[in-house]
């Protein structure tokens, strides 16, 4: 099964509950037929639809706003952030509740982990340290349901964390008050206590771009993509024609492809796919993010 990695989204806001009901049933349907598109509902009841390039959620936005049964309107287009930690950090948490009494420790290392690696969960505390009256799967499932629960949005701009490694090492409890909700609970909150600890940052998703051109304009196109903090990986010529593949941050990519058009006197064409997430650079961390899509708000 191939997992899609959405990089864009965008908002659309029904004109009443009848328009959103016909509008999320088409979207459902076209997800079915294209598994590259994506459809949630948003905090506040919006429908927010996901997709892999800026002219995919595009033509799909035109597309149903030539339905005038589906009236909506379409709100900021928001580049698919993530975000992760860069150092390790061992903290404790301790959870108590009066009323209803609820008691729960946990001692969480967090450590970083290579791109792509996802989160990942581990009990390494002995057995005679978790609580005795608590089957372990029970345990477990409540520690991994409390560290997902807290990885669904990070501490820098609230985007959905990933690769890092949680591991419990130790467990403190009580006969009657420590209970399998009291663990979900010390694991949420241990690793909310924990992440602005072990140096959070932005990733953001990197895009590989193929892009052809006449040899008249490669040196422009080239250029181009240093500009929008690309890398060149590689550079082919097919006769007169150049292919040149790069790296570019998705961010930086909004109108490539009416960009590199006009660059080339309508003669270049490009196709990108995801590639990878990779971190905002330094000079970039703490800047406003600005979205993209500007031809989808015209």
């Amino acid at each position: 099964m191939t997992i899609v990695t959405h990089v864009l989204s965008i908002p659309l806001e029904p004109r009443d509950a009848r328009a959103g009901g016909k509008l999320r049933a088409k979207l459902e349907a076209m997800g079915a037929e294209d598994s590259t598109l994506g459809v949630e509902v948003g905090p506040v009841g919006e429908i927010v639809l996901k997709g892999i390039s800026e002219t995919q959620l595009e033509w799909v936005v035109g597309h149903l706003q030539r339905q005038p049964e589906l009236a909506f309107k379409v709100g900021l287009p928001e580049v698919q952030y993530r975000e992760t930690i860069t150092r390790t950090i061992d903290w404790t948490y301790t959870h108590k509740l009066p009323d209803p009494p609820q008691y729960a420790v946990l001692r969480i290392q967090l450590t970083p982990l290579i791109r792509g690696s996802g989160i990942e969960i581990e009990i390494r505390c002995p057995s005679d340290e978790i609580p005795p009256h608590i089957p372990l799967p029970e345990f477990q499932r409540a520690i991994d349901t409390g560290v997902h629960a807290a990885c669904k949005a990070g501490v820098i701009d609230g985007y959905p964390l990933t690769d890092l490694q949680a591991v419990i090492l130790d467990a403190g409890w009580h006969d009657e008050d420590s209970t399998a909700e009291a663990f979900e609970i010390a694991a949420r909150m241990g690793l909310r206590e924990a992440l602005p600890r072990a140096r959070p940052w932005l990733l953001e998703p990197t895009m590989v771009v193929v892009a052809l051109t006449p040899e008249e304009f490669l040196s422009d196109v080239i250029a181009d993509f240093n500009q929008r903090r690309g890398k060149v990986q590689g550079l082919a010529m097919h006769g007169t024609i150049a292919a040149i593949t790069a790296t570019v941050p998705f961010a930086n990519l909004a109108g490539y492809e009416n960009d590199l058009r006009a660059m080339t006197q309508r003669r270049g064409a490009c196709t990108m796919a995801f590639d990878h997430y990779s971190e905002v650079p330094p000079r970039l961390e703490g800047e406003e993010i600005l979205p993209v899509g500007a031809a989808m708000r015209a």
